[in-house]
Parts: C-alpha cells; structure tokens; sequence
C-alpha cells in the first residue's frame, strides 16, 4: 500500500511541474532570435530566419497596379514612416513586407522609414510602444511634415495600398480599433 502511494504522489508532482514548466513557458512567444527596439530593414533581409517571411511576402504579393498609379501622382518629398512590429507576430510577417514592398514602389527613401521590433508581449526597453501609443502590431505611421497623419493597425481595412491612398488624399480613415 505505501509503495501505490509513493509511486502516486511522484506521478502526481512529476505531473504538476511539468504543467507548470509549460504554463511557464507559454507566458511570452518571444524567442532569442527575435528582434527588439530600433531596427533596420537590412536586419530583417540579412538574418536567415526572418529573411525567409519577408522575402517571400515581399516578392510575392501583387501590387494594387491601379491604386499604386494613383499613389504615385501624390508628392512623397514630406512623407515618413515608423513602422512597428513583431517579429514573432504573423500579421507582421505578412503585411511588413508587403508595406515596404508599396514604399518601394512610391520611391521612399529608406532614410524616412523607421522600424521598430517589440516583444510578445508588445514591449521594448526604450517604451516605442508608450512613445507612439502602439497596442496592436503591425502598427505603420504615416508623417507629413513630421505630424502624425494617421496610421495603419494590425491589418488594413481595405489593402495597405488602398488604406495608404486614403489616409494620403482625404484622411478620411480609421483603423479597426479606432474609437
């Protein structure tokens, strides 16, 4: 009878640690290998893990050819961006990518992007996510003359190009969390 009981009681905390080493390692997706804080394009391209997501959503997503016509005609000189992100995020994997591929096609210069990297749990040691109100990621942040025209969260209403085009011409736009 002791021997059922001590080989039960060990089942039973063998048990339990192991939930808890799992509760424990579930609390942040954030691997080593991802990113945090300010960060470049070139990072995102250069490290063989993410380059995987962002080269192929960057080749492989077909461009609004219209919108992008359209796009082109409004001047781009006093435009920048900050673009806010998760490595670890899918949303961010797919439309980054994607967001960078249509500044591209705009002409932007790399100069006036910006990209930051914040953990799983949506933070960063400098606070990039209290310094630009940022609760969702993707989050991208269209400047003109350095003010805040409106921005772009987790995903677009419509595409990024057309959300873009919108937030450009009439500013008559509001993200899904927008009150």
């Amino acid at each position: 009878m002791n021997q059922k009981l001590i080989v039960t009681l060990f089942f039973c905390f063998g048990l339990f640690f192991t939930c808890k080493a799992q509760d424990m390692s579930s609390e942040s997706e954030t691997t080593p290998k991802d990113l945090v804080g300010e960060i470049s394009r070139q990072e995102l391209v250069s490290n063989s893990v993410f380059n995987l997501w962002f080269s192929d959503n960057f080749e492989n997503y077909q461009l609004d050819s219209q919108t992008i016509e359209t796009l082109k005609d409004i001047p781009t000189k006093n435009l920048s961006f900050k673009i806010i992100m998760g490595t670890w995020c899918s949303d961010s994997q797919r439309d980054v990518p994607r967001f960078a591929r249509i500044l591209d096609e705009l002409h932007i210069s790399e100069n006036a992007i910006n990209y930051y990297a914040l953990d799983a749990d949506k933070l960063s040691p400098s606070k990039i996510e209290d310094t630009y109100q940022v609760s969702h990621v993707p989050t991208f942040i269209i400047y003109k003359n350095g003010e805040e025209l409106n921005r772009i969260v987790e995903m677009s209403i419509r595409t990024l190009e057309e959300d873009l085009l919108i937030i450009l011409t009439t500013n008559d736009y509001q993200h899904i969390y927008a009150d």
